[in-house]
Parts: structure tokens; sequence; C-alpha cells
């Protein structure tokens, strides 16, 4: 119920009436009013039309804090619309403010009302509505929480070499953001720092807002050009996702002789190559097996230049009319036989045709899959693959004006739904092309960017579609000055899983805008008690707790110890040349195809060996290729440099995978689990895991994954994936066909049926 306010009657501009006035005075005339025109033929005024409405100026009561700790808001509806969902990517999309207990200063609705009088009402949780559209009171509902934390800091990256400076807006574009490393890749040439003599790679910190580190990149100096030749980059990378590596495309002001080029992003050392023979553009790039398959636009054919990146054998196949294609393309689908990318052509008679590319491991194939007819527009305004429906998202203009939606099977071409909404964003167009790799959207979402198109000062948001509900919502307001085009407005990078978007126009810094995305967390039982205890009027000291850990590590008891070995399906030793399965002895040779690599320390990954991967064999691989089951790995890291993978599970020739790996120094050290097929399952321990003994659990079946490491709590992913196709491989150390990342020693590894989540932190703490 409301606390505190009333309403209050608006006016708001509809439209706007011309008198022309030749010369006559420009007083006398209402508020928002404007003069054009001037010349022979004297000024017109444009007089603004006002509609009168009724909004909400009213304060809510949420709860009492008898704590004093303050509450973070993560979700709220009003009138039951959501209009702010923390932990979901949704944004304020009405004017509100909140306060979680801790306030000093009154509220100003507050103050209208009891004037002098007013006061904080602090230790009450309050939200204010000003601005709110309703003929009565609306209603609210809130998630609140005061164990909630915020997910990363906002603010500008700042830059730790010498930083860049000219012309605005001059540099944006020569940049790529990879949401698995956290990082922007930002190209920096003379025309940014002056006297380069060749042209740098910088890697920019998401999370800790700096420059991590800044490299030249090999083989760019014929491009490194400056000022004095143009005030404008020239050079654009593509992200390879989480693998270290980054594509850039280097050009000059003139054909030929640009080139496209894969790096090694922490040494700046050229991996592959192609000199350019056509004037081309890489639009976009997916993974593919081993593979990595480039497509993009050759302008001279006005076909689709394609790349095969193969990381094995370091070479870069391009073919500069591989595959008919238009301008327009997004990822695709990832299935046994194919990779795919989607692409939507373009004319002035209002039609389009949406195709589906697909590469097979040898040959391009196109396939129509719908015609769209009697658009406003050259083309579709949104392109989107969603693995979590599988639907091809496409929404476009038609007569009236109609803000068009229909999902499409990609398998068939059939149509699965239709229908319209009050307003229509953008991810694709001729003007953004690369667009759809700066707005990371969601599974079961679309993020779009989307402008009011007022000639003078237009609105700019990122809004997102919910698929399955077929609604829109406001991810993010105000995202760039009211004055700018909507070519600078694509620079933008937005990700709806981390709940944050990044701008860097009118200056040579990104600034990161995070979301007040809080997201409640676990308590321990002696911080739950405590707070119980003081309710009933027993202060925290006199209180003692027995059988608790330590409370600088939350309080909670200690977890109980868990030996994997009882009751294992595997249990493989290999410090102590111990081996069993159901409990009966094995030979490690019939189930491990390099048995040679057991010493005192376990079984031993060497350092990028391109024969160090071990491999499961025999019974082992068949129970692990089940991919139902709790595997619990023991292992000794040596260093804080590049990824340790501990388990690597592949299909054949799809791509489709489960890592179980320790991240690189890039990605704080974390354990994570990371599996691929029509959609991705991503699940991580966010904490530091350097040299020394670890041990993780890990528990994988079609409904959920979970994990634990070394005893910490567990982070469960409950989603199940989309035709995960059987895999064929499972081994040690990375991938068998290509060469083991880390030195790392496997101590132990078991085995196990899915146990309970409740479970994962007593096996997975280290028993010296």
């Amino acid at each position: 119920m409301p606390g505190i306010g009333g309403s209050r009657t608006v006016q708001t501009p509809t439209g706007y009436t011309t008198e022309h006035i030749g010369w006559g005075p420009e007083a006398g005339y209402p508020p928002g009013t404007t003069f054009i025109g001037g010349g022979f033929s004297g000024y017109d005024a444009l007089i603004p039309t006002f509609a009168t409405s009724q909004v909400a100026v009213l304060g809510y009561l949420l709860a009492y804090d008898p704590f004093g700790e303050g509450y973070k808001l993560v979700r709220l509806e009003i009138n039951d619309q959501v209009v702010f969902d923390a932990e979901h990517g949704i944004g304020a999309s009405v004017n509100y403010r909140f306060y979680g207990g801790t306030q000093t200063a009154p509220d100003p609705i507050t103050v209208g009302v009891m004037g002098d009088k007013a006061g904080a009402w602090q230790g009450f949780v309050m939200l204010f509505l000003d601005g709110y559209e309703a003929d009565s009171a609306p209603s609210v509902k809130a998630v609140i929480s005061n164990a909630a934390t915020d997910t990363g800091a906002s603010g500008a990256i700042e830059w730790t070499g010498e930083v860049p400076s000219g012309g605005i807006d001059a540099f944006p574009h020569g940049s790529a953001y990879d949401p698995s490393e956290d990082v922007i890749y930002q190209i920096l040439e003379p025309t940014d720092i002056p006297g380069l003599s060749h042209i740098y790679l910088a890697v920019l910190d998401v999370d800790t807002l700096e420059e991590r580190y800044r490299v030249p990149l090999e083989g760019s100096e014929p491009y490194a050009v400056g000022r004095d030749v143009v005030d404008y980059q020239l050079s654009v990378p593509i992200a390879m996702n989480g693998t270290g590596l980054v594509f850039v495309q280097f050009a000059t002001l003139t054909m030929p002789n640009h080139m496209s080029a894969i790096y090694n992003a922490a040494t700046g050392h050229l991996v592959a190559s192609y000199i350019d023979t056509a004037n081309m553009t890489w639009l976009t790039v997916q993974q593919f097996g081993h593979l990595w398959v480039f497509i993009g636009h050759n302008f001279d054919a006005g076909m689709g230049v394609t790349g095969i990146f193969d990381p094995a054998k370091g070479t870069f196949d391009v073919d500069p009319e591989g595959v008919a294609s238009s301008y327009l393309i997004v990822n695709g689908r990832v299935t046994t036989g194919f990779t795919s990318f989607f692409t939507a052509t373009s004319s002035f008679t209002g039609d389009a045709d949406l195709y589906e590319l697909r590469f097979d491991g040898d040959a391009w194939t196109s396939t129509l899959l719908h015609s769209l007819t009697g658009l406003t527009g050259l083309s579709a305004d949104v392109l989107w693959f969603d693995p979590l429906t599988g639907y091809l998202v496409v929404g476009y203009d038609l007569t009236g004006p109609i803000y068009r939606w229909i999902y499409v099977d990609p398998e068939t071409g059939t149509v699965i739904d239709t229908f319209d909404t009050a307003k229509m964003g953008t991810n694709v167009s001729f003007q953004l092309p690369r667009l759809h790799n700066r707005l990371i959207s969601k599974p079961g979402f679309v993020l779009m960017l989307w402008s009011d198109g007022d000639p003078d000062e237009p609105v700019y948001e990122i809004i997102s579609l919910d698929i399955q509900e077929k609604a829109l919502s406001t991810f993010a307001t105000d995202v760039v000055s009211p004055f700018t085009d909507d070519t600078r407005f694509s620079y933008l990078i937005a990700d709806q899983g981390k709940g944050l978007w990044i701008s860097a126009l009118g200056e040579y810094v990104w600034t990161v805008h995070r979301q007040p995305n809080t997201v409640p967390g676990q308590v321990s039982l002696r911080w739950m008690l405590t707070k119980v205890m003081f309710l009933g009027g027993y202060s925290p000291e006199e209180l003692t707790f027995e059988g608790f850990g330590p409370p600088d590590d939350g309080g909670d008891p200690d977890p109980d110890p868990i030996d994997p070995a009882v009751g294992a399906v595997w249990a493989l030793d290999f410090l102590a040349g111990a081996y069993a399965h159901l409990g009966e002895a094995v030979a490690i040779a019939d189930n491990i195809d390099k048995p040679d690599r057991v010493g005192d320390s376990g079984l031993e990954i060497p350092l990028e060996d391109v024969d160090g991967v071990v491999s499961a064999i025999g019974d082992f691989l068949a129970d692990l290729v089940t991919m139902d089951w709790t595997v619990v790995i023991e292992w000794e890291e040596l260093t804080t440099d590049g990824a340790t993978y501990l388990l690597y599970l592949e299909a054949l020739g799809d791509g489709h995978s489960l890592t179980i790996e320790r991240s690189t120094a890039f990605a704080n050290l974390r354990v994570d689990v990371n599996e691929g097929s029509f959609n991705t399952r991503y699940v991580e321990i966010d904490t530091s895991h350097g040299p020394g003994i670890h041990k993780i659990a890990v528990t994988r079946t079609n409904d959920f994954i979970s994990v634990s490491c070394d005893g910490s709590s567990v982070d469960t992913l409950v989603v199940s994936p989309i035709s995960m196709d059987a895999m064929a491989t499972a081994s040690f150390g990375g991938d068998p066909n290509v060469e083991s990342f880390n030195n790392t020693f496997i101590r132990k590894v078991y085995l196990l049926a899915p146990v309970d989540d409740a479970d994962l932190p007593g096996l997975s703490i280290v028993v010296p």
C-alpha cells in the first residue's frame, strides 16, 4: 500500500501546429515552441499541442530493516508488469527511487507532503514512484535482499599505457568484445597515438576497469598510417571467444594489399594470415569442431567471402566468392553435420529473402527458408537465431506502421508464430554490420537498439524481446547522447547475461555501465542464527557457536569430507597406483592411452605438447561419454599461466563438447564447466585457483550441471541442452586433435552415479 504522496496532472506533447509569423515577434508563444525558417520568407512557429494525463507521485513502504544493514532491489513489478529484474537483464523502464533502509536524506515527495518535518525514514525500505501514468494508485511488488551482491563495478576503463587522443569517436569501431574472457580487444593505430610503428592491440578488462596490457601486432607495419593520412581507424578486430586469439582485418586507403590475420592476443604473434584479393569485409565467426568458420561480404562480386581457420595446422583458407550471400549475416546453428549462418537479402521493392548458409566441413550450400513481402524498409530489422528455442527470429516493418515478428523453424522453413509489437528495434542493418557481435543476448531473448526517431533530440535505448513471452522490455535507457547518429550508436557493447553495456562515444575511453544487477546470495547459518537471536534480544557478543567454521569463512559448518572411492564406478588413484572399476582392480593401461605418463606426482600433462593429451579408452571411456555422472578430479596446479583442461569431451565433427577447466589469469583463475551444443551451459566457481592441490566435483545430467571446488558452495545451472550429440572422445589436458595446453598433474579421478548437490562440497574437499 502507498505510504505517502498522491498524484499530479501533467501535460505531454502530442504533436505540433505550424503558424507562419513572417517577421513577427517570437514572444507570447507557449513553452516548447520552436522557430524555423528565416531568409526571404520569414519564420514559422512550431507550436506544441498537449495531452493531459494523471501520474502517481507516491511512496511505498516495502519492509522494516531492524538490523540497519540495508537492502538491495532485485525485482520490481508495477501493476503486475515487470519493470526491473536485476537477475535477468531487465533495466528500469519507469521512473522510481529506491531506498534500502540506510538513507539519510528525505525523498522529495516526502518533503513536498510534510515540509520541514519530513525525515529520511531510516530503517525502512522505501520505493517512490514519480511520474508513473495511472488513474489510481499502482500496485507495487518488489523482491529485496539484505544478502545480495552487485556483480562488478561501473566506471571508465583506465589506460595503463600511453593514453590515446585524437578525433572524437575515431576509435570505438576498431574493437571487439569477448564475453568469455570479459575483455575488449581495442586496436590502437598512429591515428590514436602518433609515432607508433606498428598497430597495437590493447586488452581492456571489463571487470577490473583497467587496461591489462598492449602488444604490437606482428606484420602490421604497412598499415600503421598516421593522422597526416587519415583521421579515422581503418583496422577492425573480431573476437574468437575464449581462445586467446583475435582476428584483425588491416586496411589502407586503397586496395589491394589489405590483410586478414589471426593473432595470439597475449603476445601479438601472427598465427595465420591472408592478403585480401578483393574489396571485402569480415562480419562474424563461429566455431565448428576444432575449426573456426569466418564469413563476410565481397563488395566487388556481391558474394559472401568465407574463411576457415584450422588451429592445428595454423592455416587460414579464404575463398573470396565462397557462397551467395547478402551483407546482413548472423550466426546460426551448429549441428552434427554442419554449422550455419543466416542472411537476409534487401531490395527497394519491399521484398527480402531469408537464407541459411551451411558449411559441412568441406563445402557451402544455401537454402531459401522464407520470403518477406510488403516491407517499408530495405530488409529485416532483426535477424537472430536463438539456441534455446531453436527459432530464427525475424523482425521487420510493414505499412501502418506495423512492427511484425515471425519465428521460423530453420529445419523446414515453417513459420511457427507471427505477432506484432508497439515498436521495433534493430540488431542488423547496412549501417551496423557487426552489431550482433556487440549485442550479446541471453538464450531466449534478443537484444536490440531502439530510437524514437525524434529528428531534434532522439532517445536511444537498448531493448529486449522475450521470445517465449513475445514481450518487449527496456534493458537500458539514455545510452548515448541525443545528438548521436545511428552509425555511432552501433559502437555500443551490451551483454545481457552480465547486465552491462559499454560505451566509448565522444572520448578515448570505454565506460562500463552495469545495471543495478543485484543477485540474492546464500547466507551462512551463523549469520541467520545471529540475526534471529538479535531480534530475540541477544547481541552477537552473547552467542557461542560450536562446530562451525570461522566467521571470516561465512561461519557455516565445514562440510564433512566424503570419500569419493566409496561406491565409485571408477576410482583411479594415480598417486598410489591403485585403479578400480566397481570395486574390482583393473589395469590402467586398459583405460588410458598413455599409462607411461603416470609417475610419483600423478598423471603428467605436459605443456603445449602435440602428443600431450591423455585420452580415456575402453570401459572408462564408455562410462564417461554417457554424460550422466558425478566426476571428482584432484589435480596439482603448477602455474597461473594459461588454462588447465581437466576433462574434455567432444563429439565427432560437430563441435558439441564438455570442458572442465581451470581458466586463465584473464578470468581470475576460476574453475568452470562449459558445455556447447545448440545452446551453451556454463557454470563457474569465480574464485582464484592458483598453484597447489585442488579438487573439483561436477555433476552433469541432461537436466542440470552442478559444481563445487575445494569445498565451496555449489553453483548449479538447471537448463536442459538441445540435442546434445553423443560424445566420442574423453581426455585429460585438452582436445586430443590439437595439443595439451598447460603443464599439470592429474592426481586422482573418480566417476560416480549422479549425487545430490548437498554432497558435492564434501566430495571436493582436498584431504591431506
